[in-house]
C-alpha cells in the first residue's frame, strides 16, 4: 500500500480483522487489515462478487488462522462504503455518471427508409428508441418505445405520439418531451434503480458485469471522462447487458439460470426434447463461443437452453442452462423483432445478457443497497 494514500473508513469485524477504504484520488481500495499481524491486503471490490470466496486470515502463531465467508463480512462493507460516500465527492459523481448513462441508455436510433424497419440492423435493434422520420415529410416522424410497455406503463403514453419536428431527433429532444420522466415514475425499479446500480458499482470498482473496468473507473475518478457511450469498447459489453436487461425487464423474472455438468442429459432426464441448436460466437453470450441447444417440454410448454461453452471458461463450471416459459420466449422474439422477421440469434443474447445483469446487479446490491436506498 502507497503510504500517500489515504483511509477514508474503517470497520472492526473482530479481534483478527477490520475492513478499510484506501484510495489515492483515483478509485477506492479495498483493504482487509490483519490485526494479529499487522499486515494489510489491498484489494479492488470486485473481489467481493465471488460470493461463495472465503477469506483465510493468518494469526500470531504458526497454523492459527481464522476463516470468514462473503456473508460474515457484508454488513461490515456495507457500513464502510456508506461512510466512505458521505466522506468523499462520490454522490455528485455518481449523480453525474448516472444522468450520463440514463441519457445514453435513451439515445434513440434513427432510422430514414420505411424498409429499415422490416430487418433493422442489430446495433438499432440494441437500443430502446427508434427516431423514426421515414415517413413523406422530411425531418418529421415520431419517437418510437422498442421495449414493451407494460400495463402500468401506458399511463406515460396517454399523451398519444411523440413527435419529431424540424429534424429535432436526438436523445435531448427525446428528454424535452418527458416521456422518461414518465417512465422512470411509474416503474423507478426498472427505469431508475438499474442505472444507478451500474454508476455506483463503477465508482467502488466493482467490475464491469464481469468485466474489467479498472482503466475506466480510474479515469472517471481523475475527472477524465466527461461523457460516455455505451459502445465504449471498455462499456459495450456492459451496455449491451443494461439495455436487453431494460428491454426484456418483465421477461427476466421469468427465468431461472443454473449450471450443470452435463445440459444435454439434465434436460432430456426432466421430458425436455431437443428441437434445434445455434452456434453462438465468442462474446455473444459469454467470453467464449457456445453451442446453444433448444429444448422444448410437451407437458407444461417450457423452454430450455441448454449451453455449452466450446472451450473451457473460468466463468462458471460446466454448461449453463437457461428455463423460461414458451409464451415468454415467444413475446421476446416479437419484442426484438420490431414488425420484421424473427431472430433466435439475437432473442437469445438479448435474454442471456439480460439475465446474466440481473445477477451481477442482485450481487452488488447486497453491499450497496443502504446507498442506493439513500440517493
Amino acid at each position: 500500500m502507497d503510504d500517500k494514500g489515504e483511509i477514508l473508513s474503517f470497520c472492526d469485524v473482530d479481534e483478527n480483522i477490520s475492513l478499510q477504504i484506501w484510495t489515492k484520488g483515483l478509485s477506492p481500495r479495498l483493504v482487509i487489515f490483519n490485526k494479529k499481524q499487522n499486515t494489510r491486503k489491498l484489494i479492488r471490490f470486485s473481489w467481493l462478487e465471488d460470493l461463495d470466496r472465503k477469506l483465510s486470515v493468518k494469526g500470531k502463531k504458526r497454523g492459527e488462522s481464522a476463516q470468514y465467508s462473503l456473508t460474515d463480512l457484508l454488513p461490515h462493507v456495507q457500513r464502510i462504503i456508506s461512510e466512505y460516500a458521505v466522506y468523499t465527492s462520490f454522490k455528485p459523481r455518481l449523480w453525474k455518471f448516472v444522468a450520463m448513462l440514463d441519457k445514453t441508455l435513451h439515445t434513440p436510433a434513427l432510422v430514414l427508409e420505411k424498409n429499415e424497419l422490416a430487418m433493422l440492423q442489430e446495433d438499432k435493434r440494441s437500443c430502446l428508441w427508434l427516431a423514426d422520420v421515414s415517413g413523406e415529410i422530411k425531418g418529421e416522424g415520431s419517437f418510437r418505445p422498442f421495449f414493451p410497455i407494460s400495463e402500468q406503463e401506458k399511463i406515460a403514453f396517454l399523451g398519444g405520439e411523440l413527435p419529431i419536428v424540424d429534424n429535432k431527433r436526438g436523445v435531448d429532444d427525446l428528454l424535452k418531451t418527458g416521456i422518461t420522466r414518465k417512465l422512470a415514475v411509474q416503474t423507478p425499479l426498472r427505469w431508475h434503480k438499474p442505472t444507478r446500480v451500474v454508476g455506483a458499482a463503477i465508482l467502488l470498482a466493482f467490475s464491469l458485469c464481469g468485466e474489467d473496468g479498472s482503466e475506466f473507473t480510474d479515469e472517471f475518478w481523475s475527472d477524465e471522462v466527461h461523457s460516455i457511450k455505451l459502445d465504449d469498447k471498455r462499456l459495450c459489453k456492459l451496455g449491451r447487458k443494461l439495455t436487453g436487461y431494460v428491454r426484456h425487464f418483465d421477461a427476466v423474472k421469468e427465468m431461472e439460470m443454473r449450471t450443470s455438468p452435463d445440459s444435454d442429459k439434465e434436460l432430456m432426464d426432466a421430458n425436455y426434447l431437443r428441437k434445434r441448436r445455434i452456434e453462438f460466437q465468442e462474446g455473444a453470450i459469454g467470453n467464449v463461443g457456445y453451442s446453444v441447444t433448444f429444448f422444448e417440454r410437451d407437458e407444461d410448454g417450457a423452454i430450455a437452453l441448454g449451453c455449452k461453452p466450446r472451450v473451457s471458461t473460468t466463468r462458471h463450471k460446466g454448461d449453463l442452462i437457461y428455463l423460461l416459459p414458451a409464451q415468454v420466449y415467444a413475446q421476446a422474439i416479437i419484442n426484438d423483432s420490431f414488425g420484421g422477421a424473427a431472430d433466435d440469434y439475437f432473442t437469445v443474447t438479448q435474454l442471456v445478457s439480460a439475465k446474466t445483469f440481473e445477477i451481477w446487479s442482485n450481487t452488488i446490491l447486497n453491499y450497496i443497497s443502504p446507498l442506493i436506498g439513500a440517493i
